[in-house]
């Protein structure tokens, strides 16, 4: 076999990275019909909802085959509710290709998924698609990319346009292109983009000398691999225009999988750095996990450096188990090719995993190696769920654990505070999918809702209160004794148990049961029976019985000191609070920060990216119940936000009466 390449394709939705994908397959002969047009199905687009929603959801695998190299590539999901399948592709590709439409060109999303490109050192090409597009300009595309991307850029490909029709593509890379007085200026900036990787090339360059005698594919290369340079390639999937040229550029100037830096991990928590040839020790890692309803679990392994075998033994160095695996495949979409072995920079699939999930580590289990990888983000969206049809919880629950595996940014548990089942994801398209997962592969029906907030109750002021539980009942009576002080703690202070008995007021064998009542009446406080946090209980005084006195006696003692003392310690109300990044076209900034103020919330910190801003700010996780169809609303869909729990914050007085009220009326409904 000759070189392997791996890379990822990545760029917002309807950029055309699927179309890329199957111009690809398809001009290299890896498929005989070219999908995508008039509703036809792709080869990585195969899953039911994705034909039918006429976008990608899950990330997908393909491979080419030419000149006896292999070249392996991702297809990622262009929405941004899908950044844990981007994330997976991103850790599993050595190159990162960067798909952007020439009509929309860089549009908030395609910044983001630039950054987190970034973030990852992965070297990039950049390629505008739908060049056949009406009245789209190269020039201005290229010209947003430098100011936007940076100037490391340069062209490879320019297309040459005809009456508005792409006719085919010019290949600055090709000596005679110099001479093309149409494309001069793209040429001499690549020229001297490339001169500038190395010293003594810039000399020849600056004395006139045809730096095109030189092995300039190895001046690329070297340069590519260290991040220094980003090719541009322009062209059209749906035409299979500039396609070509960007396989062949990939076969002669870009790094081979084991010709990228030496891939980093982690042994016995020191970092070291393995050559990724076939011969070095095994690092893998699961890219993907997709759950088919008949073949069962399905994992992706990308192979980094050493060789897996087809029957083998291997060892999860994430979660410390064996693991067995059977049969290796190569994918195409769906498509399944039986292979024995699989080296580095090769992405295999296998059946029927026990334990192993997306972004697990693989090795030998007598050379223990882990790759580190980046976390995947928390949900910004939340909604209840129940089961429809009563009798199909069970059901429910397995399907739970099955999508949660299949997908990791896909959180569902139960809120002890509130009693609801919730589904947390990325956004609403998210969360629609996943509850469409739960009827089509596995049978259960649930219904959405919005779920509760879970506010929590403190208090603003010390208070003394003394509790009491005495009762007799003809026999052995029940007898338990306690003074108590509550003082307010800082936010997060969670509960301070404080134990100041001195001479044996209480027994020293009583004293947890009434840290235990406390515990328990801190469950339901008294303004609107919701938790109470942060306060300090200091246990100062109490009395006891030598007979009547017991473990649940001082518990219930303790139970009424605190819901006394929390009537006289000005008890509030406090709400979570968000921190919410959100990223716009600097057209809307104003409207947006209108929005922030407007949720009561508040603006941290405004920063340009580009053609576009992000807005930081703080905002109470209540008033964020539809922002993603508000900010889509404003921006007309050009805006995207992330979400994460920052801390509690007092809730203003007028909207803490009405969530009060509305417990009240809950509770009196219940009776």
């Amino acid at each position: 076999m000759g070189k392997v390449f791996n890379i990822g394709l990545f760029g917002p939705n309807k950029s055309g990275k699927t179309l890329l994908a199957e111009a690809m397959l398809y001009k290299t002969g890896m498929i005989d019909k070219f999908g995508g047009v008039n509703g036809t199905a792709t080869t990585m687009d195969y899953d039911e909802e994705e034909i039918k929603r006429e976008m990608g959801i899950n990330l997908s695998v393909g491979y080419i085959k030419k000149d006896n190299n292999l070249i392996y590539f991702f297809d990622a999901p262009g929405y941004l509710d899908f950044i844990g399948e981007q994330i997976e592709g991103m850790e599993g590709c050595d190159i990162a290709v960067l798909v952007l439409s020439a009509q929309e060109g860089i549009t908030t999303s395609a910044e983001k998924i630039w950054e987190m490109i970034k973030e990852r050192g992965k070297p990039t090409i950049v390629f505008i698609n739908k060049m056949d597009a009406p009245e789209v300009s190269f020039e201005n595309i290229w010209n947003d990319l430098t100011t936007t991307l940076g100037k490391n850029l340069f062209t490879v490909t320019v297309p040459v346009v005809e009456n508005e029709q792409i006719k085919g593509v010019i290949n600055i890379l090709d000596k005679k292109s110099g001479e093309d007085p149409a494309v001069q200026t793209y040429f001499q900036q690549t020229m001297d983009v490339i001169a500038e990787l190395d010293d003594v090339l810039m000399e020849k360059y600056l004395e006139g000398a045809d730096i095109f005698s030189e092995d300039i594919a190895a001046y690329i290369k070297k340069g590519f691999v260290e991040g220094k340079i980003v090719p541009v390639f322009s062209g059209a999937a749906i035409s299979q225009t500039g396609i070509d040229e960007f396989i062949s550029f990939i076969l002669k100037f870009l790094p081979s999988s084991s010709e990228m830096l030496p891939v980093k991990a982690l042994k016995d928590g020191q970092e070291v750095l393995l050559e990724r040839k076939e011969d070095a020790p095994l690092t893998s890692i699961v890219v993907k996990t997709i759950i088919d309803p008949f073949a069962g679990k399905i994992s992706y392994i990308r192979v980094f450096s050493g060789k897996i075998k087809a029957n083998s033994q291997f060892f999860n160095a994430t979660k410390n188990e064996k693991e067995r695996m059977g049969q290796l495949l190569r994918m195409q979409g769906k498509k399944q090719e039986q292979v024995s072995e699989a080296g580095p920079g090769e992405v295999v699939a296998v059946v029927k995993l026990a334990s192993s999930q997306a972004l697990d580590s693989f090795c030998e289990p007598s050379n223990i190696l882990k790759i580190p990888v980046s976390p995947l983000p928390e949900g910004a969206v939340s909604y209840s769920i129940k089961p429809k049809v009563k009798g199909t919880e069970d059901k429910l629950g397995n399907a739970i654990g099955r999508i949660a595996e299949e997908d990791p940014t896909i959180k569902v548990f139960r809120d002890e505070e509130t009693g609801e089942t919730i589904l947390s994801g990325m956004g609403d398209l998210h969360i629609d999918i996943a509850v469409n997962k739960f009827k089509v592969k596995f049978g259960v029906e649930v219904e959405k809702g919005i779920p509760k907030i879970a506010y929590k109750e403190t208090i603003t002021s010390s208070a003394d209160a003394e509790g009491k539980h005495k009762k007799q009942t003809g026999g052995r009576g029940q007898y338990g004794h306690c003074y108590i002080k509550v003082e307010p703690l800082p936010r997060s202070g969670g509960l301070e148990f404080v134990d100041e008995i001195v001479g044996g007021t209480i027994p020293r064998q009583f004293i947890p049961s009434v840290e235990k009542g406390i515990k328990e009446a801190m469950k339901k406080g008294v303004l609107a029976q919701y938790p109470v946090v942060d306060i300090r209980v200091r246990l100062y005084d109490g009395s006891y019985h030598t007979v009547d006195s017991s473990d649940i006696a001082f518990q219930l003692a303790g139970v009424l000191a605190l819901q006394k003392a929390l009537q006289q310690a000005n008890s509030i109300l406090l709400e979570p609070i968000s921190n919410v990044e959100i990223r716009i076209p600097q057209d809307f900034v104003g409207d947006v920060i209108g929005t922030v103020n407007a949720k009561r919330g508040k603006v941290l910190d405004m920063a340009s990216s580009g053609k576009n801003s992000v807005v930081k700010a703080q905002v109470p996780l209540a008033e964020m119940a539809n922002y993603t169809n508000e900010l889509r609303s404003i921006t007309s869909g050009s805006g995207a936000y992330t979400m994460s729990f920052s801390h509690y914050e007092e809730v203003p007085n007028h909207i803490a009466a009405k969530i009060i009220e509305v417990r009240k009326q809950e509770r009196e409904a219940q009776q």
